[in-house]
């Protein structure tokens, strides 16, 4: 439907009816900033009775992504004591002693200085995936990044990332009728791979927390206030209108931000930062989905011991921080968290007190919705290694995303098909399922909504499709966002509908410029413009 939808006649007229300028005319915000959106520019519309109109709700679900640049060393993490003798006689001089051990069971423990991280295990919200990694593992940092970000090795499909060929088939329309909200928030890199779809990445990227900071409190990245009253104070300011319009998103993300408080535990560690920012984001409803932060240090090929240890301190102690914010206000049984690290490390340390590149590492989740603490799959031997020296792997990564995208996201099978390139990987279980309180994916709940226009614009319908049965109300309101008039109001069973949206009652709308607002019962709201001549 989508394709030819598109490609139609019926989608030539609806934008031919007002172009970028008519629009922003008719709205009265013609010398408004623009920002750059989907390789398109789109106004930033900064009005109450419009953002009323059109609404907005907060996703049910969040994934919140911790990468753990340079690769994690899995054996100094997830400490195996059921083979605690062989594992010394590998690491003599980077082994953790048994009097720094926290028991997690018999066979397992962690470093003391996780001890942040323990509670979680006690109250039953940490899981353990061993043996994370994939065949014939390429130790180079940047292939091995692009591996788990792509999903594949196939250089011929490296180009775009498991999420972003998720959402490509989600928001097949992205350019014409992109969403509301911004898919996904990166801190730490630009565009990391994870997100870039066919044509665009779907994340909202910025190389570090105090970019996102300035955005979420202003709006925009660069102040464009208290300039000089000359040439070249107008000169700066429209060099920094400019560089604000690269920010997707700002006013949104500006508007959760401060609809949402800070926590007070949160310290100055980069990793606490970036997590701050995101809880705010997450309580003041910006709605956004995934979340990816980044905590970079972890290529320990010398001195590991205490680098590695202020690292997973870090790490624990930012993990506790953040589930404490979200617990104080509610929010933390909607949130999961992951670790991933682009490869482990050799089983052997090196004669610098290090470790050099390896293959498996063990992935840390957190959070309530795991249900109870456990481990997942085998933990690989310390002594039947490849020829490299380094551990079997024994749970496919892909696995991890096939699992996520359909027990936690609740993905469309389709969409998920798309995302790991046909190839069907084991769910495994973690705890989560999308039977969970009869859980709605609102976000494709709708498979498609636009209006018709018949009889060379004297009539406009409004055209949409369920997936299925649910409880909509369609309302509509003119340019001033006033309510004109209640379309309709109840439960609308699965398949395809049609509206009159230009009369009312027998009465046709004067004509002018309107919105249609669809709104989901228990999601979000979905609006479009529409003309009447």
């Amino acid at each position: 439907m989508s394709d030819n939808y598109l490609n139609s006649d019926k989608h030539k007229k609806e934008h031919s009816h007002w172009d970028r300028r008519g629009f922003l005319k008719v709205l009265g915000i013609a010398g408004a900033g623009s920002i750059s959106l989907a390789n398109s520019h789109l106004s930033v519309i900064n009005s109450n009775f419009i953002s009323n109109a059109l609404g907005n709700s907060i996703s049910d679900r969040v994934l919140v992504m911790v990468r753990l640049k340079g690769g994690n060393d899995g054996l100094n993490t997830i400490i195996p004591v059921y083979d605690y003798d062989n594992y010394i006689s590998k690491r003599p001089s980077i082994h953790i002693p048994k009097n720094e051990l926290i028991k997690l069971n018999d066979d397992f423990s962690i470093p003391s200085h996780m001890n942040s991280i323990n509670p979680f295990w006690n109250d039953g919200k940490m899981k353990i995936i061993h043996g994370v990694g994939y065949e014939n593992q390429n130790l180079s940092h940047f292939t091995s990044s692009d591996i788990w970000a792509t999903g594949t090795r196939n250089k011929s499909e490296m180009s775009t990332g498991w999420l972003g060929r998720y959402y490509d088939e989600k928001y097949f329309d992205y350019t014409t009728n992109p969403p509301d909200k911004p898919v996904a928030i990166q801190i730490g890199s630009n565009s990391n791979m994870i997100f870039r779809g066919d044509q665009r990445s779907y994340a909202f990227a910025v190389a570090n927390e105090r970019r996102l900071e300035k955005v979420a409190e202003r709006g925009e990245f660069f102040s464009t206030e208290n300039l000089p009253d000359c040439t070249h104070g107008d000169q700066v300011e429209f060099l920094r209108r400019v560089s604000n319009t690269t920010y997707d998103y700002a006013e949104v993300i500006s508007e959760a931000f401060n609809k949402s408080n800070d926590f007070e535990n949160y310290t100055d560690s980069n990793l606490d930062k970036q997590l701050r920012l995101v809880s705010r984001l997450i309580k003041g409803g910006l709605g956004s989905k995934i979340y990816m932060v980044t905590l970079g240090g972890f290529d320990t090929h010398g001195n590991q011991p205490l680098t590695h240890q202020a690292l997973l301190t870090q790490l624990s102690d930012s993990i506790k921080v953040f589930y404490d914010d979200l617990n104080y206000d509610g929010f933390d049984s909607k949130v999961l968290t992951m670790t991933f690290s682009e490869f482990g490390r050799r089983v052997n340390e090196n004669g610098s007190e290090g470790t050099d590149h390896g293959s498996s590492a063990p992935i840390m989740l957190f959070g309530p919705a795991l249900r109870g603490s456990g481990f997942v799959g085998d933990h690989p031997s310390l002594t039947n290694l490849d020829r490299r020296g380094n551990m079997q792997y024994s749970i496919d990564f892909r696995s991890i995303y096939q699992t996520i995208l359909s027990e936690w996201l609740c993905g469309d099978s389709n969409y998920i098909n798309k995302a790991m390139l046909g190839e069907e990987y084991g769910v495994l279980g973690l705890g989560f399922s999308c039977n969970d309180k009869d859980i709605i994916d609102y976000d494709s709940l709708l498979n498609y909504h636009y209006p018709i226009y018949l009889n060379y614009n004297k009539r406009v319908d409004l055209n949409l499709r369920l997936k299925q049965d649910h409880n909509i109300s369609i309302n509509v309101f003119d340019i001033l966002g006033r309510h004109v008039s209640t379309i309709f109001n109840g439960n609308l069973s699965r398949g395809e509908h049609n509206f009159m949206l230009s009369e009312n009652q027998f009465k046709k709308l004067s004509s002018g410029q309107y919105f249609y607002s669809i709104k989901i019962s228990g999601g979000k709201t979905l609006s479009k413009s529409f003309v009447v001549k």
